[in-house]
């Protein structure tokens, strides 16, 4: 009796293992049709340029004195620089920074052809990195301020 169960059990394995190797080189010759994603010949690149107009946007994470959560606006000119950038800034749960009250900052930027960036100190030191995406209408940005695990998503409100 176990040696009857054990032959229909190796027929069943073998059986499973045959249609699944045919199946698989049917496969491998075509018969089921194989599937790409899209391809297209444009080849969309980055500059300055890419980022024009006015952002809204949000920045989360912590810092070396707690959480922080921001929201703002910020205006790129298309040339390397943004300004104004007006922005509500909490940090540990204490307002530091009032979108409506405190003056704008600005500073630089550049973005490179792959649409990969940074934004800039004055001195030239780098102060964050930063993606642009869906030609421009979105920027997605991490702070490089020692101490922080702070990101930004920006969205494009109109291009000035």
């Amino acid at each position: 009796m176990i040696r009857t169960v054990s032959l229909i059990v190796l027929a069943g394995l073998t059986a499973t293992l045959l249609v699944g190797l045919s199946l698989f080189q049917g496969h491998q010759s075509g018969i089921v049709p194989k599937v790409h994603a899209q391809e297209t010949d444009r080849h969309e690149s980055c500059s300055n340029a890419t980022l024009k107009g006015t952002y809204g946007f949000y920045r989360t994470g912590t810092t070396g004195v707690g959480p922080l959560a921001a929201v703002g606006l910020e205006t790129f000119d298309g040339t390397g620089a943004h300004s104004p950038a007006r922005q509500t800034i909490r940090r540990n749960g204490v307002t530091v920074r009032d979108l409506f009250a405190d003056p704008a900052l600005d500073g630089p930027y550049e973005v490179d052809p792959d649409c990969a960036g940074r934004f800039l100190n004055f001195d030239g030191s780098v102060a964050g990195h930063f993606v642009v995406v869906d030609g421009g209408k979105e920027i997605f940005g991490i702070s490089l301020a020692p101490g922080n695990s702070v990101i930004a998503v920006f969205r494009r409100i109109n291009e000035d």
